[in-house]
């Protein structure tokens, strides 16, 4: 490595995924189809491709194992039905393993994620503007805000794993844009990410008050007017003094009526078909979105539940061994950034973002120390020397 080489921090291909990440939530064409981001990954990815020339080294084996399986699958019900929807749902897979392999080859160089937080913030930032604004959508008409995105749930779960990835960073300003990513989400009106936002940042303060007390830099009056504040804020809330309208998160609809609350959720989302033929959790059902099979035209919600019953067992255990292979190390202070978004996952898993599977992959970087000197550019540079 040349003295010239050690001044360059980011390479065309990295700069191209930044700009990527940053166009992601703007769908100037219609849904499911190539935006203005997305060909900023395609040349991402030619790039680097270009920049190693001595081979794109794939740490992700496993996940393309998956996608094999993915492919192999959605062709069979191709071959049947003759539906696009399966081959649509092929290129989804195929533009996420392009991600993971860009993704997984910048994260170790620690200025180019310092500039990855800064999009994240220029993300939430945006969003909010938009709103403030006025200048976002609403989902068909309704009270649900969904920005510039085209579902409500979809920007939704992008404000999290937005949050997400800046509470993995160590974010100083984490907080704030929790904040901002709260206000949002109510607008949303989605239950989901609501519930989602509040163990991220519960269990993240559970867990920053209980390392100050270890460290005597906090002391127990402060952890009760801190217990109080959060009182008066409920009690506010339960007077109407600070209204938020429930209503708008169907919670009623959810945990009231005949049916059981698992019936309920199933309905929801629209996992009936799974109800009513289990069998295909052994070989899979094909991911076909909105293609009509036993009189169901409802596209599933995508959980981990759904997951599973698109291509069965063996390929959803594969990539489990995949997410595990990813989290297996990660320390106590990030615990509450994977428990938010896997147990969210339970009632959405957007594996259609970007940002899901950057999370998974940054638990790699995550679990290692400053002082451990394990990012990629000075590994490379000591491999040069």
């Amino acid at each position: 490595m040349t003295r010239a080489d050690k001044n360059v921090s980011f390479s065309i291909s990295s700069v191209c995924f930044l700009i990527y990440f940053l166009l992601k939530p703007f769908y100037l064409f219609a849904s499911g189809t190539l935006q203005p981001g997305d060909f900023f990954l395609l040349i991402a990815f030619a790039f680097l491709v270009y920049e190693r020339k001595s081979g794109l080294k794939n740490d992700d084996y496993i996940f393309g194992v998956f996608l094999i399986c993915i492919i192999t699958i959605n062709f069979i019900y191709f071959s049947i039905y003759h539906s696009t929807f399966f081959v649509k749902s092929c290129l989804y897979y195929i533009f996420n393993y392009i991600v993971i392999l860009c993704f997984r080859h910048f994260m170790y160089n620690k200025k180019w994620l310092n500039a990855l937080g800064m999009v994240c913030k220029f993300n939430l930032l945006i969003q909010l503007a938009i709103f403030l604004l006025h200048k976002g959508s609403y989902w068909e008409g309704t009270y649900r805000y969904m920005g510039t995105y085209t579902d409500p749930n979809q920007l939704g779960f992008a404000i999290i794993s937005t949050l997400a990835i800046l509470f993995l960073l160590k974010d100083k300003w984490k907080y704030l844009f929790a904040l901002i990513a709260l206000f949002i989400i109510i607008q949303t009106s989605s239950s989901g990410m609501l519930i989602a936002l509040g163990i991220l940042v519960s269990l993240d303060c559970m867990i920053m008050l209980k390392r100050a007390m270890d460290n005597g830099g906090i002391s127990y009056s402060v952890i009760f007017l801190t217990i109080l504040g959060i009182g008066a804020v409920i009690v506010l809330i339960m007077l109407d003094v600070i209204h938020i309208d429930w209503d708008h998160f169907r919670l009623s609809n959810k945990l009231s009526g005949n049916k059981s609350v698992l019936q309920s959720f199933i309905d929801d989302r629209a996992l009936n078909v799974a109800q009513e033929h289990p069998e295909y959790f052994l070989f899979g059902y094909g991911e076909g979105f909105q293609f009509p099979r036993y009189g169901h035209s409802e596209e599933m919600h995508s959980t981990w539940i759904s997951l599973c019953y698109y291509y069965g067992i063996i390929p959803f255990c594969i990539l489990i061994a995949w997410i595990y292979s990813n989290v297996r190390h990660i320390k106590l202070e990030v615990v509450p950034i994977y428990c938010a978004i896997f147990l969210e996952a339970f009632t959405l898993v957007n594996h259609r973002q970007a940002s899901f599977w950057m999370i998974i992959l940054l638990a790699n970087v995550c679990c290692l120390d400053d002082s451990d000197n394990k990012y990629k550019d000075e590994i490379e540079e000591r491999k040069s020397a």
